[in-house]
This record gives structure tokens, C-alpha cells and sequence, in this order.
């Protein structure tokens, strides 16, 4: 490795670790403020807490690493640029191609650390924070509970909750088409509500039918959580995605959210070789008009991507747009004006 290709990549490897520490934190902010702060707020365990932050770590690397790459990549360039080190290059015969190299090799790098990361280690992590809420909240289901709060037993039974105390909770009714259940006391254990000191009654058509007391009684609990994420297919691998999609269409259905996620567990990690090519085209290009990104460009051009990415998502995700195209069009669009920067720009 020569000493030009020790220097880019040493430059572009610290930026890109800070760049990637400060998405990961961002990331792991998002999901505290909108999926653990209401758990939070309501007396859930912090330990728990911090192991689901944990689960979702994963995700947020392989997420992050392209988008770090490209501030890192444009935040370098821009300042080699304005400290007319890319113009010393130029001038000592150092074309822009093996400037572009290093970049495009460490690119690749990040492209099959993050593509093996997003199938092998990602699903599951997401797979196993699932589950740590799903435990949790049947272990301490008060947590979600308010006064007013109502969720279904396993029998498909809507439980009305009238008082929260504590452990316990009160004036419960658990009501179906055949029976009502009014009960004064109820605590949880595991995925059961036991409930104590109450009376059922039952109907036959529009008519009561029995009424009797009881002391004790168990409910079978089924839906007393919610879906952290709106999109059940990132726990996929790529096979049981592909099983997935092919399942869908051949009922005639679209699949687009499970296309899409499919094809961007291809599309995410090139998108960092596609900045490669994009950012030190931009930087030579730039470097004819004598001007330079400065942070407030790098950072206008970061979330640009980010915005685009979001927006093809959700449109191929509503299948509002062809799955492949949804993937895939960012990356075309950065690279298409990567290469048209890169052919243009000063040689």
C-alpha cells in the first residue's frame, strides 16, 4: 500500500467512525423517544430498557455505515480542497481515478461488512428485542395499563381496566357475544390475569341467561403490547423474505413492503461504493470553479440522500412504486451524477 493510499484511507476511516458513533446514537434517540419513552415514563425496567437498545444496535450500523461514509467522504474531500491538497495532487500527475480508488476499495469494504451484518446478526437482534418487550410487558403489564386501558385475553375478550394501583388493578370487565365478567380485584403473573371476587353472566341471544359468582379465575393473556416496528419483514432473513414474497404474489397480492425491504438488503450496502464514486467526483468538479462544499453543503447533501432513501421506502413499501425502483433509485440517482461529476470534473 503506498504512502497517498495510507494517508486517504487513515483520514477517511477516523471521520467515518466519528460519523457512525454520532447515526448510531441518533438512531438509538429515535427509538428511546418513540417506542421506550412511554415504558419509561410508566416505571419499565431500565435494565431492560438498556438490553433492547442493545438489540437494536446492529440495525443502526448497518443502517448508519453507508450515510457515515458519505459525510465522511465529502466532510474529507472538502476540506482536502479547500487546504489545496487535491490541486498539489493534480499537479503532481495524481489523477483523480487513483484518488477515487482507495475510496471505492474501502467502500466495498463497508458494502460486505454491512450486507453480511443486515442477514445475519441484524434479524435476529430485532427478533430478540421483539421478544424482551414482549416478556416484559407480560411480566409487568402495568406498565402499559392506565385507567380506562383495554387489551384482549387469548378467547378474543375485550378487558376493560376501571382502576390501576400499584401491582393490582381493579373494577375489571371482560366482555364477549356470550358473556360479560365483572370483576373487583386482578394481578398479573407471567402471561396470566388473575382475577378475584367477581361474577359472570351469560346470554343466549339478547337474553341473560346464568349469573354467577366466583373468587378466583385466570385469563389467558394475548394482546397486551404493540409493534415496535411498522415493519415486521427487517426480522426476515433474505430467504424466508424471498419464501415471503413469492407466497404473497401467488395469491395475487403486491407484497410491496416485503419486496422493497428485500431488495434494499442489496441496495443499502452499495449505496457505499455508489458515494465513493459520488463524492470524489463532486470534489474534482468543484475543484474547477475553485469552491468547495464546506459542512453546511456536506451535511445539505447527507440528508438529501437520507430523504430520498425515506421517500422511495415508503412509496415502495405502500407499493406506490415498483419495489426495485424504490431500492435501488437513490443509488442510481447519486451514481448516475457521480459518474456525469466524475468525467466532468478537473483532471
Amino acid at each position: 500500500m503506498k504512502t497517498l493510499d495510507r494517508y486517504l484511507l487513515r483520514e477517511a476511516l477516523g471521520l467515518f467512525g466519528l460519523g457512525l458513533l454520532f447515526i448510531v446514537l441518533l438512531f438509538l434517540a429515535g427509538a428511546v423517544y418513540e417506542v421506550l419513552a412511554p415504558l419509561v415514563a410508566k416505571g419499565a425496567d431500565p435494565y431492560t430498557l438498556l438490553r433492547y437498545l442493545l438489540y437494536r444496535t446492529p440495525e443502526a450500523v448497518a443502517r448508519g455505515a453507508p450515510v457515515a461514509y458519505l459525510f465522511a467522504l465529502l466532510l474529507l474531500l472538502s476540506r482536502m480542497a479547500e487546504d489545496s491538497e487535491l490541486k498539489a495532487l493534480l499537479a503532481l500527475g495524481v489523477r483523480q481515478e487513483r484518488v477515487l480508488l482507495p475510496f471505492l476499495l474501502l467502500g466495498g469494504g463497508i458494502a460486505l461488512f454491512t450486507f453480511l451484518l443486515g442477514e445475519s446478526l441484524v434479524p435476529r437482534a430485532l427478533a430478540q428485542g421483539q421478544d424482551l418487550l414482549r416478556r416484559q410487558v407480560l411480566e409487568r403489564p402495568r406498565a402499559l395499563l392506565t385507567p380506562g386501558a383495554t387489551f384482549q385475553d387469548a378467547k378474543g375478550r375485550v378487558v376493560y381496566v376501571g382502576e390501576v394501583a400499584g401491582d393490582r388493578i381493579g373494577k375489571l370487565r371482560v366482555v364477549s357475544r356470550e358473556e360479560v365478567l365483572l370483576a373487583e380485584r386482578g394481578s398479573f403473573q407471567g402471561g396470566v390475569l388473575r382475577v378475584e371476587e367477581g361474577k359472570r353472566l351469560t346470554y343466549e341471544g339478547d337474553r341473560p341467561r346464568t349469573l354467577t359468582r366466583f373468587r378466583q379465575g385466570e385469563l389467558v393473556l394475548q394482546d397486551l403490547t404493540f409493534e415496535p416496528w411498522q415493519n415486521p419483514a427487517n426480522r426476515m432473513t433474505l430467504a424466508e423474505l424471498r419464501q415471503e414474497v413469492q407466497r404473497l404474489r401467488a395469491q395475487g397480492m403486491r407484497a410491496g413492503l416485503e419486496a422493497t425491504t428485500y431488495y434494499r438488503r442489496f441496495a443499502e450496502p452499495v449505496a457505499s461504493m455508489v458515494f465513493a464514486l459520488f463524492a470524489t467526483g463532486l470534489a474534482f468538479y468543484l475543484l474547477g470553479g475553485s469552491r468547495s462544499l464546506g459542512l453546511v453543503g456536506v451535511a445539505v447533501l447527507t440528508f438529501l440522500y437520507y430523504a430520498t432513501w425515506s421517500v422511495g421506502r415508503i412509496m415502495g413499501e405502500q407499493n406506490a412504486l415498483n419495489p426495485l425502483l424504490a431500492a435501488w433509485g437513490p443509488n442510481l440517482a447519486f451514481g448516475l451524477l457521480g459518474l456525469l461529476l466524475f468525467l466532468g470534473g478537473r483532471r
